[in-house]
């Protein structure tokens, strides 16, 4: 059977302290998107304004503008009178993100290949010996962060470092596969032996071997997605997404009146 919401209780911290740099909502969508990238809000988990509220220490009003915000970036899926929830992955969604990325950053890699200057390249130099550092378990978020990091600095090298801003607003999905991948075995290695492939090649000022490394590097998440799909069935949409998942049943009130049963949100299947 499908795997039941969870609580948000049951898998974030009690309370998240939020600065007043910038806007309240801005900040809490900031970190529930990092929570559902990285996984720690699985796919269907309830989502309670009040709770994140509490945890925030704000009003319901800024949650709720950043629940828009993710809704509209396909993380969250609102359910008016009934309830939010997060989105199961997508793929069209994620093979979108790839094709933005591919034809974004191989253009931007040839580029920073002819442009590469000394200190450019020691910049480069740090980033994969820092990613190459943090191939544990326990660094995974700072293993992607870094992962993160090549890719913006490339774009920088070529000129062109405002274009992050579109590559990051295209791959919110791609993304959540990206960090599920990361807890295959072995996976966080071949991530560098293509990052390095890269690097090298910039290295080398060789815009067309670039290009070939940063293609065949962006395009390895077609084969990620078949193994997770065999790992991870959960997380993935299925034909009857869409729905809303049944509500929690109230055992008190269930006893005192008789609910029409609610939609499945998945179909049942055997594992």
């Amino acid at each position: 059977m499908g795997s039941r919401p969870a609580r948000i209780d049951s898998i974030t911290p009690p309370r998240d302290t939020i600065a007043r740099r910038t806007t309240i909502g801005a900040q809490i969508h900031a970190v529930l998107r990092r929570d559902i990238i990285t996984g720690r809000l699985t796919p269907r988990a309830v989502l309670s304004e009040q709770e994140f509220a509490a945890r925030f220490g704000v009003s319901r009003t800024p949650v709720r503008e950043a629940m828009i915000k993710l809704s509209e970036e396909g993380l969250v899926e609102i359910f008016p009178q009934y309830g939010s929830f997060v989105a199961p992955i997508e793929l069209r969604d994620v093979f979108d993100s790839q094709f933005v990325r591919e034809s974004l950053e191989c253009a931007a890699v040839a580029k920073a290949a002819e442009r590469l200057d000394d200190g450019q390249a020691r910049q480069l130099k740090a980033v994969i010996d820092r990613q190459r550092s943090l191939q544990r378990p326990q660094d995974r978020e700072r293993f992607f962060r870094a992962d993160e990091d090549m890719h913006r600095l490339l774009l920088k090298i070529s000129g062109h470092e405002s274009a992050w801003h579109f590559v990051e607003s295209a791959k919110a999905q791609m993304d959540r596969v990206r960090f599920l991948a990361i807890t295959i075995p072995r996976k966080q290695a071949n991530i560098l032996a293509e990052h390095q492939a890269v690097v090298d090649a910039v290295l080398a000022r060789d815009p067309p071997r670039a290009v070939d490394a940063m293609r065949a590097h962006l395009r390895g998440i077609f084969f990620t997605i078949e193994l997770l799909r065999g790992e991870k069935t959960d997380y993935f949409a299925d034909q009857q997404d869409g729905q809303p998942p049944p509500r929690p049943v109230d055992r008190q009130k269930a006893g005192q009146r008789k609910r029409r049963p609610p939609r499945q949100y998945l179909r049942s299947r055997s594992r």
